[in-house]
């Protein structure tokens, strides 16, 4: 099971928890990870737009291959080019790439919370952050990209 899962049941949010799983995969420790993502969760500040796991794995994906010299298009493109790979699988695994339609709720109104709490959807999230990590970590191995 990925690390994420855990990360996720100790309450971290989907895009906390996948980010915090890849740099443990990747040997990364930084006091930046998981604040870095945290307002990336319930599709970006609970906005239902894209899904923090899927978020949290594209940052994982930019520690990874990112470049650090504005010059440096190459590595920028090879990633550019690597994401949207990625979110392609993502997308044709899930169904979709935004978190109102994975989960079916709003996270930022009373109602969406409510049905979130009730129908347990926590369990749903921990699901697709397994799903994006473990598709996540055959990007980061490099299966499917070369530096």
């Amino acid at each position: 099971m990925p690390k994420g899962v855990e990360y996720h049941r100790q309450g971290f949010n989907c895009a906390e928890s996948v980010l915090l799983g890849l740099c443990d995969h990747l040997g990364i420790e930084n006091s930046l990870i998981p604040r870095i993502a945290t307002g990336f969760g319930g599709g970006i500040g609970h906005t239902g737009n894209i899904c923090g796991a899927i978020t949290g794995a594209v940052m994982a994906l930019g520690i990874r291959f990112g470049r650090e010299n504005p010059q440096d298009k190459d590595s920028r493109d090879r990633l550019y080019l690597l994401v949207e790979t990625f979110l392609k699988e993502i997308e044709e695994t899930l169904g979709y790439l935004d978190c109102l339609n994975l989960i079916g709720v709003r996270l930022n109104t009373k109602e969406g919370l409510e049905r979130y709490r009730e129908e347990n959807l926590r369990l749903k999230c921990q699901q697709i952050v397994e799903t994006v990590e473990n598709i996540a970590r055959r990007y980061l191995r490099g299966s499917t990209y070369s530096r």
